[in-house]
């Protein structure tokens, strides 16, 4: 049983999305329609960067952003950046 939704011209932030559970959860908000901004602590391995691409050919607007969720500075420009060049937003889902 498969459960359908829109979140056409919503913003989400994803935090821990370049694998696993949070990759998944990226991808699906961004099928859903929602632009989404996607983090992690490491961003150098390019894997954020292929994630939030995905999500693009999805023809959805996201963001890569290297951001480690234990510091407070690092999560006020998350979520300044994700406003600021997506909009206001629906959530933010930590993994």
């Amino acid at each position: 049983m498969g459960v359908s939704c829109s979140l056409e011209g919503k913003v989400a932030i994803v935090t821990g999305g370049k694998e696993g559970i949070g990759k998944a959860i990226a991808l699906a908000f961004a099928g859903a329609g929602a632009d989404v901004a996607i983090c992690s602590r490491n961003i150098a391995d390019g894997q954020l960067q292929a994630v939030a691409d995905e999500a693009r050919r999805l023809g959805r607007r996201a963001l890569a952003i290297q951001s480690d969720v234990t510091r407070k500075t690092d999560i006020d420009n998350l979520v300044r950046r994700a406003v600021e060049e997506l909009g206001s937003m629906l959530g933010i889902l930590e993994k």
